[in-house]
């Protein structure tokens, strides 16, 4: 319509409109005089009616029922992927799990998974088992990326979600920056939500005497296209070690912004962590496991020696961007870095076979640089009626380790009553280039389904390029690796799906040294390869998965003072798990590990058990909700370890051991009507004492957490 108007315009406007109400006019309409003013009103055309569009079936929800854990996840170069269309085993721990269990560190949150084990080594630095094969910090991705979340520090206030992938997944993400082969941890941050209330403050107490304050800030736009979420997060205060403290002043920023067929996302994080004082592992002289009992567990022991820390400064950053060329094809790019400065001094605490301890210092002082990206594009077409799914994607990783890392020699003390002695070593702050890294490779991947999705076939490969420089010494390693995957999933209706897989991982090899015929020689990537085959259950308040698998890693051995890759370890495990809201109110979760780890051709261990792997492990989690009190709930959760060995000749175990955890939460309306949560849990509520025996070349010991307390309140506005 146009409308020329000089004067009374109020009134030639309300005359138009109710003309314009008149159903089925049509003509050339007449010009009105009103006074002075002149107002034209062009034909009058009936809009035409609009196809009606009927509503697309609504998709699954992303959470399973009970909101601990997701029904989808990051499989790397596969995207993001339900849990029933995937041949894989993963489990994705969402920030509900991540608030409601109170969660410090990494650690805290894959506690809730059977296949995960703690293999921690100190009060400063956490380490696990991933279906028996060791991992660290890192060896973690962020947002599927490595080289990006921080290298130390473990704590997780600033994510959404943590993803475990169980099994190898050198297809998926590349080769682990440390060569870890068990699995893979994905940190995935938090974004900003849409609606009210998603801004909270949370102020905490325990673990010790640490009081902690979480300031976590949201907020998006009202078309949804852009959201900034800001975390602030400070803890301080001794914990439940003796004279062990800790010092936290974390900030985490994620930004996201969706225009047209872009999507691009900014993640930034810094943290400082000061530990002082910290517990620290028991290790063993030649000749004394096997010939005296380990000493009795007692968490009031202590192993690390006063005086001793760890101070951290991690600053990391990721941008991601993803172009929709229309339905079919996209194109992403993914680039991260993270720096990290640390001062160690730390010591080992050793018995020896006569009975006696001894006790040696460390000072490590370093700088580790890393930079990483990632670009790649996606493609769906059909090839008559099975459709593809085609990813082509290209990685590369750096990173440099500027340290200077000190070892003084032993002294001898008492075991009952240690004399801590003088550390003597140099302090003083040197950072020469030590060692590179670098890890590049190209990966193909499809994805074919039938015109059912009934049948699901993934094929892929990748090629995988390692090369390392250590500067402060003579060796070098660069060589290469081709790692295939193959996996297979049918679906049985909506509810059942089994699935199989084979899938590799990848370690660097060694430089062949020490007086071997074949000094000097390269060996190509240790191989971890998997064979898995399982079935999973939607029962639609629950998700419920069975597998079994085999993972065979080789390893160097010599035969005829000749160093080869043929050594190998085999693990074959069995795995059970749950998740979901079977009854109104009640939440579950928990899973189940059966595993037989053994040295398959070893020259001196051939047949043995491997080291700090207990046979069963399982975890059981339940939240209640009380029904007559609004917002009461109360939870359980209880953690069983079997015996394991402590050393390669199987001589000495560590007794099986249990946990029990218990805790309340109470969600009402506060002050100004701000919805608060009250939680408050108890932590080893028994006050049992327990080893860890733990996976490595070197036997050691760590002792596990006594009772601990800690309570919070979160207050959203």
């Amino acid at each position: 319509m146009r409308k020329s108007v000089s004067k009374k315009l109020t009134g030639a406007i309300l005359w138009t409109l109710c003309f314009q109400a008149l159903p089925g006019v049509a003509g050339a309409m007449p010009t009105y005089q009103l006074d002075d003013s002149t107002v034209t009103v062009d034909r009058y055309e009936e809009p035409k009616a609009e196809p009606v569009e009927i509503p697309a079936e609504p998709e699954a929800p992303d959470e399973i029922a009970g909101g601990n854990t997701a029904r989808t996840a990051d499989y790397g170069t596969l995207g993001k992927r339900d849990v029933m269309t995937t041949p894989f085993n993963m489990t994705t721990f969402t920030e509900k799990m991540i608030q409601d269990r109170q969660a410090a560190s990494v650690n805290d949150v894959i506690a809730n998974d059977a296949s995960t084990t703690d293999q921690t080594l100190s009060g400063a630095s956490q380490a696990w088992n991933i279906r028996g094969f060791k991992s660290t910090q890192q060896d973690v991705s962020f947002n599927g990326l490595y080289g990006v979340a921080p290298r130390f520090y473990s704590g997780v206030e600033g994510l959404d979600r943590v993803e475990v992938l169980q099994g190898p997944g050198a297809l998926l993400y590349g080769m682990a920056p440390n060569g870890s082969v068990g699995g893979n941890i994905n940190f995935v941050p938090k974004r900003a939500k849409a609606g009210e209330n998603q801004n909270s403050l949370t102020l905490s107490f325990g673990n010790g005497r640490q009081f902690g304050q979480d300031m976590d800030l949201s907020h998006r736009t009202e078309d949804g296209k852009t959201g900034v979420r800001l975390n602030v997060f400070h803890t301080n205060g001794s914990t439940s070690n003796s004279d062990e403290s800790i010092n936290t002043n974390a900030m985490t920023l994620g930004i996201d912004h969706q225009v047209g067929k872009s999507k691009m996302s900014l993640d930034l994080g810094y943290a400082y962590n000061k530990i002082d004082n910290m517990q620290y592992r028991l290790t063993f002289g030649s000749g004394y496991l096997g010939v005296k009992d380990l000493p009795s567990a007692d968490h009031n022991k202590k192993y690390g020696a006063p005086d001793t820390f760890r101070h951290v400064t991690e600053k990391y950053d990721m941008y991601k961007y993803d172009y929709k060329f229309d339905d079919n094809v996209n194109a992403y790019f993914a680039i991260g870095a993270r720096e990290t400065k640390m001062e160690y001094l730390y010591n080992d605490f050793r018995l020896n076979a006569k009975g006696t301890a001894s006790i040696r210092y460390h000072v490590n002082n370093q700088i580790n640089k890393a930079n990483s990206m990632e670009v790649g594009v996606k493609d769906k077409f059909h090839t008559g009626e099975w459709k593809h799914e085609v990813t082509l994607s290209a990685n590369r990783y750096n990173m440099k380790r500027y340290m200077k890392n000190r070892t003084g020699s032993y002294f001898a003390t008492s075991y009952d009553n240690p004399v801590w002695g003088t550390n003597t070593l140099d302090h003083s702050w040197q950072e020469p280039l030590n060692d590179e890294t670098t890890l590049s490779g190209i990966a193909l991947t499809d994805v074919i389904s039938n015109p059912g999705e009934d049948w699901t076939f993934i094929l892929g490969g990748r090629y995988q390029k390692v090369k390392q420089d250590v500067y402060t010494g003579s060796a070098s390693y660069d060589s290469d690796a081709w790692t295939p995957a193959f996996g297979v999933v049918k679906k049985l209706g909506k509810r059942v799906s089994l699935y199989a897989n084979y899938i590799e991982g990848l370690t660097a090899g060694d430089v062949v040294s020490g007086g071997y015929k074949n000094d000097g020689a390269v060996l190509s990537p240790y191989k971890a390869k998997q064979v898995e085959a399982g079935v999973k259950y939607d029962m639609g308040k629950a998700l419920a998965t069975l597998s079994a698998f085999q993972i065979k890693q080789n390893g160097s051995m010599e035969k005829d003072n000749v160093l080869t890759s043929s050594g190998e370890v085999r693990h074959r495990g069995v795995e059970a798990s749950l998740s979901g809201e079977p009854v109104k109110g009640t939440r579950l979760w928990g899973s189940l590990m059966y595993m037989d780890a053994k040295y398959t051709e070893d020259a001196d261990y051939q047949g043995n058990y491997e080291m700090g792997i207990p046979k069963w492990t399982a975890v059981v989690g339940a939240e209640q909700d009380i029904h007559g009190v609004k917002g009461l709930s109360v939870n359980t959760r209880v953690t069983y370890n079997g015996s394991a060995y402590v050393d390669q000749a199987n001589t000495t175990k560590v007794p099986q051991w249990y946990r029990w955890d218990a805790g309340v939460k109470y969600e009402f309306t506060g002050f100004g009507h701000h919805p608060m949560t009250l939680r408050a849990d108890v932590y080893n509520l028994l006050n049992k004492s327990y080893w860890n025996a733990l996976n490595g070349s070197t036997p050691a010991l760590y002792l596990g957490t006594g009772r601990t307390a800690l309570v919070s309140m979160e207050m959203k506005f």
